[in-house]
């Protein structure tokens, strides 16, 4: 009888002890023994909530498409000015000194400890090289590159990865930008590191499968960077008219 009074104090105690505590992360069930156990997979996904910059440039920066594609980013992630994580900057508007515009200004907006992230649609000529001069100083911050109207070279050294559309039959439509805008985000947030080994994958999960990631090929000289990519649509392109 003493016996089973021990036993089930030790028990309550377990009880006790297992309700107190906080358990995160996804439980499975495993068969281990024959005897069914509950197991706790802890989560490794970490997400970071710095500053993303977005520099709206060349193509990239009239005012309908930069107030839709912010006010679709603001649901989900919320703009520096209101607590949120996009700071977004626009070329020429955000560039003007001394009554001309210096691309320069750039490393003022991204240079800070607080930036996870640096995403530029149009790059305008002298981006890179702006860019080059914080790198050269020990600035780590990852830069992606979309579309860009700067010189290719430059811009492959001091991104994480250049992206194009050669597509000379279809454009990307807003609505599909602000989406690869998103997941690209959603990307940065995350502590994975981008490689060449797994680049083009995970720019194609990011891109979506309307779009074909593939790796750029240098007319001239054959060369195909490791971090330069460029988009060719999925959709069948028809000509005449079908009866």
């Amino acid at each position: 009888m003493k016996q089973k009074k021990i036993f089930f104090a030790v028990f309550c105690c377990f009880l006790l002890l297992v309700s107190c505590k906080k358990i995160t992360g996804k439980v499975t069930a495993v068969n281990e023994n024959s005897e069914m156990q509950l197991k706790v997979e802890e989560s490794t996904e970490t997400y970071i909530n710095d500053i993303i910059v977005l520099l709206f440039a060349y193509d990239y920066n009239s005012p309908e498409f930069i107030d839709d594609c912010l006010e679709y980013l603001q649901q989900e992630y919320g703009l520096e000015e209101n607590g949120g994580i996009i700071r977004p900057i626009v070329f020429p508007d955000d560039f003007q000194k001394g009554g001309r515009t210096r691309i320069s200004i750039l490393r003022d907006f991204v240079r800070g400890a607080d930036v996870n992230a640096v995403i530029t649609f149009g790059a305008p000529e002298d981006t890179a090289a702006t860019l080059t001069v914080l790198r050269e100083q020990g600035w780590k911050t990852p830069v992606y590159t979309l579309f860009p109207q700067d010189e290719l070279l430059p811009s492959e050294y001091v991104s994480d990865f250049v992206l194009e559309n050669v597509d000379l039959q279809r454009q990307i439509d807003a609505e599909s930008l602000f989406f690869l805008t998103s997941r690209l985000i959603r990307y940065t947030q995350t502590a994975e590191e981008l490689n060449v080994a797994t680049m083009k994958n995970v720019l194609q999960n990011i891109v979506g499968f309307d779009w074909q990631v593939l790796p750029y090929t240098d007319t001239e000289t054959g060369i195909r960077p490791a971090n330069h990519f460029v988009l060719q649509s999925t959709s069948t392109i028809r000509f005449g008219t079908i009866k």
